[in-house]
């Protein structure tokens, strides 16, 4: 990964680097420029952003975000495949940014400049995400004993009239259970989920017993009691996070 960076540039002096560094290989490179600047977006909207102090990132793949010092998200940003181009106009260092489809340009007009710098990454991994809730469905499609003993698990992703519940299957007395799995905390809205689901089975089969069972890490006492009113059940199943890596190396390791 080769790096450039320039500190406290004057606007001239960050238009030279840029061109030298960034322009010619902007597919290549990834330019982060911070200081004092105003951004003016016109597209499906159009919104105006006064001078303040923020952080200009331009990937290599066109995206262009625009961040303030707080917040997660860009306060201003231009999809992939956008076109920047650069400009000195009286001691400004302009950056104009555009895309086609939608049609949307932004104009970003620097006074003073922190630092630019010019970097290369490499990152060709896939993220893998564990915990989620299919992650559960599987352990208890692996182990319906953590659920209840003697549970059968006979369809996934069952289809009803209301939805596509996530487990049916038989108690230990043939009894038919459907299953609702939530990954964090079970809510009122998941009840009532659960309720239109076992109402459905019941309207199918013509069972006079058909059992339901919110799953979820945590319950609480209010979706507890809501459950009760619908004679549903819970059961909190808590979620086993193992990603494909290896994080339990020793310090030893990592000194090498």
């Amino acid at each position: 990964m080769l790096t450039k960076d320039i500190l406290n540039p004057a606007v001239s002096d960050a238009l030279n680097f840029i061109e030298k560094h960034h322009e010619s290989v902007a597919d290549k490179t990834m330019l982060l420029l911070a200081g004092d600047c105003m951004v003016d977006y016109r597209g499906r909207a159009r919104s105006f952003l006064d001078w303040g102090e923020r952080i200009i990132m331009i990937k290599q793949d066109g995206n262009v975000l625009v961040h303030q010092p707080v917040m997660r998200e860009p306060i201003n940003w231009q999809p992939a495949g956008s076109r920047t181009s650069f400009n000195v106009t009286k001691d400004h260092l302009i950056l104009r940014c555009s895309h086609t489809r939608p049609p949307e340009k932004m104009k970003i007009i620097f006074r003073k400049i922190q630092f630019v710098t010019v970097t290369s990454l490499r990152d060709k991994a896939e993220q893998i995400i564990s915990g989620m809730e299919t992650d559960v469905i599987n352990e208890i499609i692996s182990n319906p004993s953590m659920v209840e003993e003697g549970l059968r698990i006979s369809k996934r992703e069952k289809h009803v009239k209301s939805g596509m519940m996530d487990l049916f299957g038989y108690d230990l007395e043939h009894t038919p259970v459907v299953i609702e799995v939530k990954r964090s905390l079970a809510t009122i809205s998941a009840v009532q989920q659960l309720r239109m689901y076992v109402n459905d089975i019941k309207n199918d089969v013509e069972e006079a017993s058909v059992r339901g069972i919110l799953c979820a890490p945590h319950v609480p006492d209010m979706v507890k009691n809501l459950l009760a009113d619908y004679n549903l059940e819970w059961k909190e199943v808590e979620r086993h996070v193992v990603l494909p890596d290896d994080f339990q190396r020793s310090l030893k390791d990592f000194k090498k």
